[in-house]
């Protein structure tokens, strides 16, 4: 009877206690709801308020050409203003261009970031390859070609500089200057024979202009050709090209180049001048 009686007992307290266990997990969970809805409703009062949904328009914007890095007070209006025509397809104005390209100090060159560049290339060259379609004008193919290459559509320009019969014109200046494009191009998709081809008709059409021997300097260098292409850097140089010109084009060809040909373009620079060429030994592996 005593026995059954403390079962009885030690039963009734382990139904009471599961049940004061169960209405305090009820309680927690009515809480943890509570607060839920309230964070939900704070959030999406914050997101629908039209000040949060500006900033947040704004920096999914400098997100996209890269500037989500702080912007001085100074210049925000002025640099959101610019990603907004760029996201829209609006040109900018010279003065806008070179803003974004003036230092600010001695830490960053600027705000015209690679992704803000292509951006505005691309602007560029919807707005010229109109014109020509237009106008049928050849220079503003020239023109078109060469943002279309600046922002990674060298194919876009390939098809557009293919309508036009280079030998049917009769400015030589013209002439020239829609065969050096036309080489850059195929310099881009690596069709190395056509760019010196094209290279070497501009230079026909213009042997005192340095930009057909840069053409066919850089295809040389980058076909592994080393002496030809110096020797046609030297012609770009006596025709007016700087030679700090020159070296920024190795440095470009250089730090683009495969593993195999980077030390093989290394190697020969530093043999023609290893002081002038030091900084093929410091590139980032």
């Amino acid at each position: 009877m005593e026995q059954s009686e403390r079962r009885h007992i030690a039963e009734t307290n382990a139904l009471e206690e599961q049940a004061r266990k169960k209405a305090e997990e009820e309680a927690r969970l009515a809480r943890l709801e509570i607060a839920q809805k309230q964070e939900e409703a704070k959030r999406r009062a914050f997101e629908n308020d039209p000040r949060n949904i500006v900033k947040a328009k704004q920096f999914k914007l400098r997100e996209k050409y890269g500037l989500s890095f702080y912007i001085e007070k100074t210049d925000f209006v002025k640099l959101m203003d610019i990603l907004r025509k760029v996201d829209n397809g609006v040109r900018l104005s010279e003065e806008e261009v070179v803003w974004l390209s003036t230092e600010r100090d001695e830490y960053y060159t600027g705000y015209f970031t690679e992704e803000l560049k292509e951006g505005y290339h691309k602007n560029e060259a919807k707005f010229y390859r109109a014109e020509f379609e237009k106008s049928k004008d050849p220079w503003f193919a020239v023109n078109a070609s060469s943002h279309y290459r600046k922002c990674n559509e060298s194919r876009t320009a390939e098809s557009v500089l293919g309508k036009i019969d280079v030998h049917r014109l009769k400015n030589l200046k013209l002439k020239s200057a829609l065969c050096t494009t036309h080489g850059g191009v195929k310099r881009d998709l690596e069709k190395w024979d056509e760019a010196l081809n094209l290279g070497e008709q501009a230079h026909e059409f213009t042997p005192q202009d340095f930009r057909p021997c840069t053409l066919i300097g850089a295809v040389y260098i980058e076909t592994g050709h080393y002496d030809l292409g110096q020797s046609w850097y030297k012609k770009a140089v006596a025709r007016g090209y700087s030679e700090r010109s020159v070296d920024d084009e190795l440095r470009g060809i250089f730090m683009r180049a495969e593993k195999s040909k980077e030390e093989a373009l290394r190697a020969y620079l530093l043999s023609v001048d290893p002081e002038r060429y030091s900084w093929t030994n410091k590139k980032e592996s």
